[in-house]
């Protein structure tokens, strides 16, 4: 049975479906089996035409509310108030952030100095992107996400900065100084590329590229790495490791300083399947006796000389039986054998996440969170003589969210700790366990009006399924308007945060002033759970995922917390993929679907983007009983006549060449051809990461009202 529209919010979504027209805008004839591949090329004239036109009446169409004016009003005085603190960086004897404001919404690179006690001096800004883009007359992001790794130990004042024209995954990488505010005349510098580059020596970098005719990826990432030498051309950089042209990825990161610095470089020949290498500057190799079913996409954990990773399935190494989900080291200054040893091996129902800030190493050993049952804690690890030793350092509460970072050569970590109602605290623990603020979020909400929970439903196989959950103490039963989002991929965990970018940012908060609650499910896919959790659902069995979260949608229904009239579902990547699906799926379970920069045609997947590299995720459409299971759930080939659709907004960068801009398109287009009600948004900047209120707050307000509008009819 399909839910019906309160009458206010009907009338309001065909006179919008009817000014939008998307469908009939930039009609094409048809091309092969797919009438829409001209909607594919990113920067195709007639498909950014009619991008430009859909997004131009989707702004007029979702502008017009009668609640929209209030809600950027809103939105904008939240984005001029204290800014939410970035990430710091604790690099030797000073730390480094990038500060985005209001005033700054592309970022001011800035170093202050620490005291021995690790404290902050005063901040300085080296460089304004936003000047950058003016003087150079070119959009550039600046990526931000690896400055731990950029600057070259143990003084931290040279780095590779990764600059990216309108927010592409392509970058310019340029050596910077930080002492002098400047780049660095005739410097390393990798013109724009798909491009990576790690410092050896103060005259040594390892690069990747994908210049001049450069071997790729089978996505279209470097294959190979080189050892560049100060002075030098690039073209000139030796080839010290080369991938296949079938692989998914070349990662690298490097072990030791100085003259006994060496790349460990991950060859990912696909997102489950690794090897790893230690190659030296001289272009000597040698293969690491780990398993190719290793967690974290492959990523080791690196300190002075050991390499860290995680099992993935039970795995026997040189003559001895290890359990999945165990962390191994190899000590890089051993000679001879019984270099692996074990560091940690998780407890009964507890899993580590070795990825995104999972583990780091620290001068003495290393330090992890654990997780049973969603609640959290941070464990230290040292070598000692006897092996290594583990204990518990930190609690945190339950729907709280630990995550750690190096300490840049100093005795200790980096922990930062948020939730839904805590605002993200960011400490440098040293190695006696004292903690020093790094920086501290401000409050944007009262906590007081509101609780957060952990529940769990059954989804169709008799599986548990977890679920976060914030909701204001005084809920409307039955009535109660409710967002839910999601990832389930890859082996990501996808926890609270205080209002970061994965539940909507600051804009979060216009949803909960009006009474809103959000649930963030712990399907299958992710790594709540393990390896397992994640390998479970992949390739034929993704629809397991889509059955979790239905699961846990039907739970929240039948308990009578709410019901599908007051139901929306958000998402980005992976989470655009499924909230995608999940809307042409199970229409009646929701009222509104966001689809940020999703995948969407899994056929085609590996013809835009970077998709090629995620079929060991998805499937391989030439193999049938893959191609099948995909196109059950693909949402592009899954939309129909006929059928009472929710409406739908669809969010995408022309410049986001991770996933590519025609799945958002294509969708679009195809919704509207059956009279479902779409609206599309295209940015021409941005990037995967163009749902970003700082640089685009007219989007996210426009989001944050169509969800309001469709969701809370009374708020207006």
């Amino acid at each position: 049975m399909f839910r019906s529209f309160t009458t206010p919010a009907r009338s309001l979504l065909l006179t919008a479906l009817a000014a939008i027209g998307i469908s009939a805008c930039g009609s094409k004839p048809s091309s092969g089996d797919d009438p829409l591949l001209w909607l594919e090329d990113p920067h195709g004239a007639e498909a950014l035409e009619w991008a430009r036109a859909a997004t131009s009446r989707t702004r007029e169409a979702l502008g017009a509310s009668p609640g929209q004016a209030e809600i950027r009003k809103e939105l904008d005085a939240l984005l001029q108030a204290a800014p939410t603190e970035p990430d710091v960086h604790v690099l030797g004897r000073h730390a480094m952030r990038l500060l985005r404001d209001a005033g700054h919404p592309y970022g001011l690179l800035q170093v202050a100095p620490l005291d021995d006690a690790g404290q902050p001096g005063d901040w300085r800004t080296v460089l304004d992107v936003a000047e950058l883009r003016e003087r150079e007359g070119i959009p550039f992001e600046l990526q931000a996400y690896e400055l731990d790794n950029a600057c070259l130990a143990p003084d931290y004042d040279r780095c590779l900065l990764r600059l990216s024209p309108a927010g592409g995954d392509e970058v310019e990488v340029r050596e910077f100084d930080i002492t002098r505010n400047a780049f660095v005349e005739d410097g390393f510098r990798v013109p724009k590329s798909r491009a990576f580059a790690h410092w050896l020596d103060t005259d040594t970098v390892l690069v990747m590229h994908t210049l001049d005719g450069a071997p790729t990826t089978l996505p279209g990432w470097p294959a190979s790495a080189r050892v560049w030498k100060r002075g030098e051309p690039l073209s000139a950089a030796r080839v010290v490791f080369e991938g296949q042209p079938g692989d998914a990825l070349l990662n690298a990161t490097v072990v030791g300083h100085g003259s006994g610095a060496r790349a460990v470089i991950t060859r990912a020949i696909d997102y489950s399947t690794f090897e790893t290498w230690l190659v030296d500057a001289d272009g000597e190799r040698q293969q690491l006796p780990f398993p190719t079913d290793i967690k974290g996409f492959g990523l080791g954990v690196v300190m002075d000389r050991y390499i860290v990773v995680q099992l993935a399935a039970d795995a026997e190494i040189e003559g001895r039986t290890y359990a999945a989900e165990t962390l191994l080291a190899y000590d890089t200054a051993k000679t001879g054998g019984d270099r692996i040893s074990v560091v940690y091996q998780p407890g009964t129902e507890e899993f580590v996440d070795t990825a995104f800030g999972g583990v780091v190493g620290t001068r003495r050993g290393l330090v992890l969170v654990a997780d049973r049952h969603l609640a959290q804690r941070v464990v230290q690890i040292e070598a000692g003589e006897d092996g290594w030793q583990a204990r518990d350092v930190f609690e945190a509460a339950p729907g709280d969210t630990i995550s750690l970072r190096g300490a840049g050569g100093r005795d200790g970590f980096v922990m930062a700790l948020s939730g839904f109602l805590t605002p993200r605290s960011q400490v440098l623990v040293d190695g006696t366990g004292a903690q020093v603020q790094l920086a501290r979020d401000p409050e944007i909400i009262d906590a007081s009006g509101f609780t957060t929970e952990l529940g769990s439903a059954v989804s169709k196989d008799g599986t548990g399924i977890d679920y976060f959950m914030l909701r204001p103490k005084h809920v409307v039963p039955g009535e109660q308007p409710l967002l839910m989002t999601g990832y389930g991929a890859f082996g990501i965990s996808f926890r609270p945060g205080y209002f970061d970018p994965s539940v909507g940012g600051p804009a979060l908060k216009l949803w909960l002033d009006r009474g809103g609650a959000l649930v963030i499910p712990a399907i299958r896919g992710g790594g709540e759970r393990g390896a397992q959790w994640h390998e479970s659902v992949i390739r034929e069995k993704r629809q397991t995922s889509y059955d979790d979260f239905i699961a846990v949608v039907e739970h929240l229904i039948a308990s009578g917390f709410t019901r599908p009239e007051r139901i929306g579902i958000f998402g980005m990547s992976n989470g655009g993929l499924l909230t995608a699906t999940l809307g042409t799926q199970r229409p009646d379970l929701f009222s509104a679907v966001v689809s940020d920069v999703p995948l969407t045609d899994l056929i085609r997947m590996r013809h835009m983007g970077m998709g090629a590299a995620w079929m060991n995720e998805y499937g391989n459409p030439d193999v049938s009983e893959q191609a099948a299971a995909m196109l059950a759930y693909s949402p592009y080939q899954n939309v129909r006549e006929g059928t009472r659709y929710p409406p739908f907004l669809i969010t995408i960068s022309t410049e986001d060449n991770r996933v590519g801009p025609g799945h958002a398109r294509k969708f679009a287009y195809r919704l509207g051809e059956v009279g479902a009600p779409v609206f599309f948004y295209e940015d021409e900047e941005g990037g995967h990461g163009v749902s970003d209120a700082l640089r685009n707050p007219e989007l996210m307000a426009l989001r944050m009202g169509f969800l309001i509008d469709r969701l809370m009819p009374a708020a207006n």
